[in-house]
């Protein structure tokens, strides 16, 4: 008896072009998602180096702001929109973003902190401790920034009004 071994049956080549497409088509769509969703690099803030000539001059601005409430002539609301224009000119100075026109949530968001990563829980927790709570020189100004927000009425401007100041003072000596 003689026994007939028949050929191997052969995968058909429409399989292997279906195989070889369906792998370049996983490897493009893991490609984009992985570009897609990493975090904008574009956005980073800088820390500028600053002469102290040039510091000097933001502190100069403070310290106006500061005298012109003692005088009378703004009040504690105008106080902090003179001390924000200063620190927002100071901040976008050092940073080399243009932050004179973006909201405090912009400024959180493009800030690294090193507090809560939602800009929202942030601004939760300075608006209940009503002070600054982040150790990012940017994070910490648009949360200085949020706080000048809220207190219009204060029970205390004089006291409210020297707090700003100085915080005020510490972000463009300290930063």
């Amino acid at each position: 008896m003689t026994v007939s071994v028949n050929a191997p049956v052969l995968m058909p080549m429409w399989m292997i072009v279906v195989a070889v497409a369906g792998l370049i088509l996983v490897a493009a769509w893991l490609l984009r998602s992985l570009l897609v969703t990493r975090r904008d690099q574009s956005r980073e803030v800088g820390d500028i180096p600053m002469a102290p000539s040039e510091r000097g001059q933001w502190v100069e601005r403070v310290e106006t702001a500061a005298r012109r409430f003692t005088a009378g002539e703004t009040d504690l609301r105008g106080l902090h929109l003179e001390l924000a224009s200063a620190v927002r000119g100071f901040a976008a100075a050092r940073s080399g973003e243009d932050i004179t026109t973006v909201t405090v949530r912009e400024i959180l968001d493009m800030s690294a902190t090193t507090g809560p990563d939602d800009v929202e829980d942030r601004l939760r927790l300075v608006r209940r401790h009503r002070r600054p709570l982040d150790a990012n020189p940017l994070g910490h100004v648009g949360e200085l920034l949020a706080v000048w927000e809220q207190p219009s009425f204060d029970r205390d401007p004089e006291a409210a009004a020297e707090e700003a100041v100085s915080e005020a003072r510490e972000v463009v000596t300290r930063w």
